[in-house]
């Protein structure tokens, strides 16, 4: 992971940024302009922040990267995947993961302990955004964003590139009713009683998909220890949501 420094920091995979016609971020919670437990750049209109100012935030994001829309998901925790193929509108309703083959074209995914997991195929100059919590895990949105972008697109699995994001950590993930709510081929990532390393749950869902294990990265920082990112678990229902973003870049 790289960390940019400056009024809007940002983490960057290393994977991804050796890619010239590739822009992506994982930003903070810092460097906006929403106050008290949205401090500061919340990028939510759902949380309860005053709306003029999330729009604020978004702009920051947006003139950072000079794209030219910013395309996000409604994230009703699905295996559902949608495909930018024109100037769309957000939040793209039912939905969960974002494809695109259009430059200039920000995807974005909200977060506070959910993964955010990016994917390029450079090959194909195809771009991917997942939503993925616990229950995209066990619906399989990753399986099913990485099927899409082979039927739409013709990527193959081995070319793509993936990087999942600062979320909720094996040092958090307690789920005391693992037994109802998770499928038993999920118990064998339990590490500690009931929790739960769901970082590697996606990544062994990203390499039986296809994806070669040298070409994912995770960020390994838990989004509920780390105060710079916003935490549902950490701090409720009244919080912000921090931006995992992905954008080609205009290459005409």
């Amino acid at each position: 992971m790289l960390y940019k420094k400056g009024k809007l920091p940002f983490f960057q995979f290393s994977n991804l940024s050796h890619f010239s016609f590739l822009k992506h971020a994982i930003f903070t919670r810092l460097g906006g302009y929403s106050h008290g437990r949205y401090a500061s750049l919340n990028i939510s209109y759902e949380v309860g922040d005053e709306p003029e100012i999330v729009k604020k935030n978004l702009f920051l994001i947006k003139n950072l990267f000079a794209a030219k829309n910013i395309v996000w998901s409604e994230q009703i925790h699905s295996n559902k995947v949608f495909v930018v193929e024109k100037d769309q509108k957000s939040p793209v309703k039912g939905y969960d993961a974002l494809i695109t083959n259009l430059p200039k074209i920000m995807l974005l995914i909200k977060l506070a302990d959910c993964q955010g997991i990016l994917l390029c195929d450079p090959v194909h100059k195809i771009i991917a955004a997942i939503h993925c919590g616990w229950r995209g895990n066990v619906v399989n949105v990753i399986e099913n964003t990485i099927k899409t972008m082979q039927n739409k697109f013709n990527t193959s699995p081995r070319d793509i590139w993936a990087g999942i994001s600062p979320s909720l950590g094996p040092c958090c993930g307690e789920f005391k009713d693992y037994k109802t709510l998770l499928p038993k081929d999920f118990w064998q990532y339990k590490i500690n009683n009931c929790y739960f390393d769901w970082w590697t749950i996606s990544k062994k869902q990203l390499i039986a998909a296809g994806v070669p294990e040298k070409q994912i990265e995770i960020a390994n920082i838990c989004t509920v220890c780390d105060r710079r990112f916003f935490s549902y678990r950490r701090d409720g229902k009244k919080t912000g949501r921090f931006a995992v973003v992905i954008m080609l870049k205009d290459v005409s």
